[in-house]
């Protein structure tokens, strides 16, 4: 039984081998001599097939004409073996991954007869470690990785990391990772925790406020990922980080315009059929309910009546559940039927998918200002009412002053013309003085000629019948004297009744132009006091028209 011949053992060997490994023969020039079965269904040929053929039918097209490939046959020329991982393409042209050795078989002088080529399929465990590396490759490629040993010492760390911290490697290789904790943190139980829960093979995960370089606050999302060996135990711990600083300092800033928000302004949420899920002290104050009498009830209990079924009420809703944005003053109805205007927006929040899931609405309290507004737009109502009658009298003094303008222009025409009928009136009384002269010499001629008749009569008697002719004539002449007086005494009481009339006439003139004038006088006065009046009435109803613009302007404004 131990006796058994050497080659005996070799034969059983090769045997072996040939059950359980890939087995391939060659020429020294590549030509392939033979194959075992293990080999075949790996490449999925049959003997056949490549039998006389050249290894290079399994080698990758792009590595035949290699130099590497030509350098890896001459060494085999030279008997020196050949071992490694190697592709290699099979039938259908799929990448067979192999761990061969290529081992040159030796005459008896020493040199190369034939090349035996042992190969084991490896493809699957080599795809697996490919993807793995893959992976990690596309981790490293996106994220901040870094690699410590089990007490927290740094190993490595890639390009990401290093910026986020603002490191180089060789200023972090070998130190603590407690260099990026807060000193406050460092010697504390749940520091220490920590480290213990990684040696455990436990995964912390989270968000995490570390510092970079310079004191630099960085925030992280990162999992600490321990790599167990074959037993399950740890061996180093791998993080994987994402910074999310810019992203936190975003929220913040958004929490803290929120805050800010809430403290200013009212804030109430609904449910997109319009149910209230939650209100701030702000809105409720404004609209005098507690938060119980409120949430689960429909927006519309804030609404009017006649407003509630209407179809713009409706469409405000429906609008809201399209995503669109509302913003106007409204007025409301809080506790006990107090009126409410508010200044308000209704914002629409969008889920991951752009759909709106509640409603977040936004406002302010304006009830005094619209009540002043209101107040203001009454009184500029009154002001533009005072100011039209301003304008109206305004006009209407004007007319009055170019009335009376008129009127004093038409008294002093009459004044000129009262004077001239004065001066003609005096120039009749100057005539009828002159004519009452006359009627005076005619008189005394008349007188003269009585007398002569008298004394023709008494001359005429003395001479007897020669001296009839001359009484008739005589006579003739007496009554010629007596009617010519009768005629001057009928002038002169016409005279005299003219001189009566004529002065008259001038008193009355005379008093007549005295109260002319004094209306002219009075018209004049008035005029004056109309044109200032004019002047007032104009610049108040400027004044009014003005305040009525600055009422106006403070309603806008």
């Amino acid at each position: 039984m131990f006796g058994r011949k050497p080659d005996t053992d070799a034969k059983a060997q090769l045997e072996a081998i040939n059950r359980s490994l890939a087995v391939i023969e060659f020429a020294l020039d590549g030509t392939i001599l033979t194959a075992n079965k293990n080999f075949l269904d790996v490449l999925g040929y049959s003997l056949d097939e490549i039998k006389g053929k050249h290894h290079s039918m399994f080698v990758p097209a792009e590595e035949r004409d290699s130099a590497e490939y030509r350098a890896f046959w001459s060494a085999l020329n030279r008997g020196e073996p050949q071992s490694k991982q190697f592709r290699r393409v099979d039938k259908a042209g799929r990448d067979v991954w192999i761990e061969a050795s290529y081992n040159p078989v030796l005459g008896d002088n020493g040199k190369p007869l034939k090349v035996v080529k042992i190969a084991s399929d490896v493809t699957e465990k080599t795809l697996n470690s490919l993807y793995n590396s893959g992976k990690i490759a596309a981790i490293d490629r996106v994220q901040a990785v870094i690699e410590f040993n089990l007490d927290g010492t740094i190993v490595t760390a890639n390009d990401i990391f290093l910026t986020a911290m603002g490191y180089t490697l060789g200023e972090i290789k070998g130190q603590h990772h407690a260099m990026f904790i807060l000193p406050a943190d460092r010697d504390s139980a749940a520091y220490r925790e920590f480290w213990a829960a990684l040696n455990r093979g436990e995964v912390p995960r989270g968000e995490f406020k570390r510092i970079g370089k310079a004191g630099r606050e960085v925030w992280i999302l990162a999992s600490y990922n321990p790599v167990l060996d074959a037993r399950g135990k740890p061996l180093r711990v791998i993080k994987f980080a994402t910074d999310v600083t810019a992203q936190k300092l975003r929220n913040a800033e958004t929490d803290a315009q929120i805050v800010a928000i809430s403290k200013s302004q009212g804030v109430i949420e609904f449910n997109m059929d319009g149910t209230i899920i939650t209100a701030n002290d702000n809105f409720l104050h404004a609209i005098g309910y507690a938060l119980n009498e409120i949430k689960g009830k429909h927006h519309s209990m804030f609404v009017e009546p006649a407003v509630r079924d209407s179809a713009a009420y409706r469409e405000f809703w429906a609008a809201l559940n399209r995503g669109e944005y509302q913003a106007a003053e409204y007025r409301r109805i809080g506790k006990g039927g107090k009126e409410v205007y508010i200044q308000a927006s209704y914002n629409p929040i969008l889920d991951l998918n752009g759909k709106p899931f509640k409603v977040v609405k936004y406002l302010t309290d304006t009830t005094q200002q619209v009540l002043v507004r209101m107040g203001n737009e009454r009184v500029r109502g009154m002001i533009e009412t005072v100011a039209g009658g301003a304008d109206q009298l305004n006009a209407s003094v004007r007319d009055i002053a170019d009335a009376m303008i008129k009127s004093r222009d038409t008294a002093m025409g009459a004044v000129e013309q009262v004077s001239t009928a004065d001066a003609q009136a005096q120039r009749l009384t100057g005539a009828a003085k002159s004519m009452s002269g006359i009627v005076e010499m005619i008189n005394v001629i008349t007188g003269q000629i009585n007398l002569l008749a008298l004394n023709a009569t008494i001359e005429s008697a003395r001479a007897g019948e020669a001296g009839r002719g001359f009484a008739v004539v005589a006579s003739e002449v007496k009554n010629l004297a007596n009617q010519a007086k009768q005629a001057t005494d009928k002038i002169a009481e016409e005279i005299g009744s003219l001189n009566y009339i004529s002065g008259d006439v001038a008193g009355v003139l005379n008093a007549i132009k005295q109260a002319i004038t004094e209306v002219s006088d009075y018209v004049s006065s008035t005029t004056a006091a109309v044109e200032k009046q004019s002047a007032v009435t104009s610049d108040m109803s400027s004044s009014i028209h003005d305040a009525a613009a600055e009422v106006a302007r403070l309603a806008a404004g």
